[in-house]
């Protein structure tokens, strides 16, 4: 039912079932705990040291200790209770619902009543959790060992050597929650083609050469690039880098499966996609800023219009997936080999 052809001249779309099956979407959020997830910034832990998060939807905890960043589950391991519900500061984590205690690593440290308890505790009583890396202030947790750090964001960081990463600092007034009634998949097929740039975003359109819009390939991500209409609006890409010499206003990083990098420059946007359930997703932004004079120009400038214009789209895309005329559609193998890539990584 699934199986997407290599050859995007041959292929079909997702059957409309992966949009709107409740299955079907229990089973792709387990892709999440296969892979790194970014999980929050490090500014997020400057005034709480303990903050709950998803993986998919694995509730965890990040935590900030004096040994560095944790990611624990947020599920006491007595009786299944959710530990944390909103960011505080602590020492401890304690279970509202019986007492038992956790440290900020997840270690078990002490339950009531339970002295005449054999074989207890045991490392099963510690809360599970995944390894944390700390990449330019942005963190990421992964329960896998089968992809380190650095061979899931080496594409970024090979493409990206000439950003100023160390000037980057958060405006909180940049951040935004959108709640948007539609499947996460939606979401990513819709950030992955600039296909419908000239008929949705009007003035995005304006400012970018839709002409040599470009879509690259990655292992887990797909990069596309906006080449700008003026140059003051563009990147200074240094001589020597591969990009040098072209006019480049925006590189869109989407990395797998839920994480958006859009690099201007004036800073980076970092767009999250939360799936909530089969037809409701949170995208939160966050703002990370280098150069606040170029804040509102060029690719980087309109970004409450284009997400607006994006949530209608994909929301109506979502109303579609539910006709029962609608199976699937196929490919433009110029325009949208992004959504390709995206679609065999989820059927593999």
């Amino acid at each position: 039912m699934g199986v997407i052809h290599p050859d995007i001249t041959l292929a079909e779309t997702l059957p409309s079932g992966y949009y709107n099956d409740s299955e079907k979407y229990s089973s792709l959020l387990e892709k999440f705990a296969s892979t790194w997830s970014f999980i929050g910034l490090e500014s997020m832990l400057e005034n709480d040291n303990i903050v709950p998060v998803t993986i998919g939807d694995i509730p965890m905890i990040l935590t900030k200790s004096e040994s560095g960043y944790h990611c624990i589950s947020n599920v006491c391991t007595h009786r299944g209770m959710i530990l944390c519900d909103k960011k505080t500061t602590s020492s401890t984590i304690s279970c509202p619902y019986h007492g038992r205690s956790f440290s900020l690593s997840g270690e078990f440290k002490h339950m009531p009543e339970f002295s005449e308890v054999k074989n207890f505790p045991s490392s099963a009583d510690d809360l599970p959790s995944a390894q944390v890396v700390n990449w330019h202030g942005l963190l990421f947790a992964s329960f896998s060992t089968d992809e380190t750090f650095e061979q899931y964001i080496n594409a970024v960081e090979q493409r990206m050597n000439f950003f100023n990463f160390s000037k980057l600092v958060r405006v909180e007034e940049l951040d935004r929650l959108h709640k948007v009634s539609a499947n996460w998949l939606l979401y990513v097929d819709n950030y992955l083609e600039g296909f419908h740039i000239p008929y949705v975003h009007k003035t995005l359109n304006s400012v970018i050469d839709y002409a040599s819009y470009q879509t690259e390939l990655f292992d887990n991500a797909v990069l596309q690039i906006g080449e700008g209409q003026e140059v003051r609006d563009c990147f200074e890409i240094p001589e020597g880098h591969q990009d040098y010499g072209r006019n480049i206003a925006a590189y869109y990083w989407w990395i797998f499966p839920n994480l958006m990098l859009n690099f201007y420059p004036w800073g980076i946007s970092v767009n999250v996609v939360d799936p909530l359930n089969v037809s409701q997703t949170n995208i939160t932004y966050f703002g990370l800023v280098c150069d606040s004079s170029k804040i509102g120009v060029g690719a980087g400038g309109e970004l409450d219009t284009v997400e607006h214009e994006d949530q209608w789209i994909v929301e109506s895309c979502n109303i579609g997936m539910e006709s029962k005329l609608y199976q699937r559609g196929r490919y433009s193998p110029t325009m949208e080999k992004g959504v390709h890539h995206f679609h065999r990584l989820l059927t593999e």
